[in-house]
C-alpha cells in the first residue's frame, strides 16, 4: 500500500488529484497523509508532478520512500481518514443579497470560539474504549447512538461516556468541536445548504477547515449487542 504526505500548507497543490474520489486523506499535526492509491495512479505523472510531496510505501507499519530499502519512519496511529474530497479545505461562491457586481469567493473556516457548547459527541479510538463498553448496563447507553470512522469511533448523544476523546457540539446537523466555530455564522443556513442538500447526512467539521459527510442512516443505536457483533466482526 503506498502513502502520500505533504505539509498542510501546500493541500493547494492537490488539486490535480482532487476528483480521484477512491483517496482517503488525515493530518497528523501539520502534515497530510493520502492513501489508497491504486497502482496506476501512484505512477500518474499528474500525482508525481506534484511539488512537495513524499511518496511511500507501507510494510509492517513502517514507511518506506519509494523504491529505498531503508524505513524513514512509523506510520502514524491516530488518524482520522476521510474521502479526499471531503478533507480539503472549502471554497463556496459568496453570496451577496443587497449588492451585484461582486464575484468574490470565501474560504469556510473553523475559528476558536468563546461561546459555551454543550458537547454532543465524542470521537476515540476503537481500542480506548472496546474494554469499557461491555461493562457499562444498558441503561447508560440508551440515548446514545454510534458509528465506525476507520479505527475510530463517533458516539453521539447525552450524556456522553466519560471517555477520552475529542468532543463536538451540534448545530442542526452539524457537529462542530468543542471550542469551535464558523468564523461567519451568519453564513451557516448557505453553508449547509450546499453540503447537505437533502438533509440527510450530518457533517463533521474538524478545525483544519475540512468535513467529514456521515449519511444519518449508519448512525445506529448503541447497544451492548450491537457493540459486540461490530467489533467483534
Amino acid at each position: 500500500m503506498y502513502y502520500v504526505e505533504l505539509h498542510k500548507s501546500h493541500l493547494e497543490y492537490l488539486a490535480p488529484i482532487r476528483h480521484w474520489d477512491n483517496l482517503k486523506l488525515a493530518f497528523e499535526g501539520e502534515r497530510a497523509f493520502i492513501k489508497d492509491f491504486t497502482p496506476l495512479q501512484i505512477n500518474d505523472v499528474v500525482l508525481l508532478q506534484i511539488p512537495h510531496i513524499i511518496v511511500y510505501e507501507l510494510k509492517e507499519q513502517l514507511l518506506f520512500r519509494k523504491d529505498k530499502l531503508v524505513p524513514t519512519k512509523k506510520l502514524p496511529s491516530a488518524l482520522l481518514w476521510m474521502p479526499i474530497l471531503n478533507a480539503l479545505p472549502i471554497d463556496l461562491p459568496k453570496y451577496n443579497m443587497n449588492y451585484f457586481g461582486i464575484h468574490d469567493k470565501i474560504d469556510i473556516k473553523i475559528v476558536k470560539s468563546e461561546a459555551e457548547q454543550k458537547p454532543y459527541g465524542v470521537i476515540t479510538k476503537l481500542e480506548n474504549v472496546k474494554g469499557y463498553i461491555e461493562t457499562l448496563p444498558q441503561v447508560r447507553l440508551q440515548n446514545l447512538k454510534w458509528i465506525i470512522i476507520e479505527d475510530s469511533i463517533l458516539f453521539l448523544g447525552t450524556p456522553l461516556l466519560p471517555i477520552k476523546g475529542q468532543t463536538y457540539w451540534l448545530k442542526d446537523n452539524c457537529l462542530f468541536p468543542t471550542g469551535y466555530a464558523l468564523e461567519f455564522d451568519v453564513l451557516f443556513p448557505i453553508i449547509k445548504k450546499q453540503l447537505n442538500p437533502n438533509n440527510d447526512s450530518m457533517l463533521l467539521f474538524q478545525n483544519n477547515n475540512s468535513y467529514l459527510s456521515i449519511p444519518l442512516s449508519d448512525c445506529k443505536s448503541l447497544s451492548l449487542s450491537s457493540f459486540r457483533l461490530t467489533v467483534n466482526e
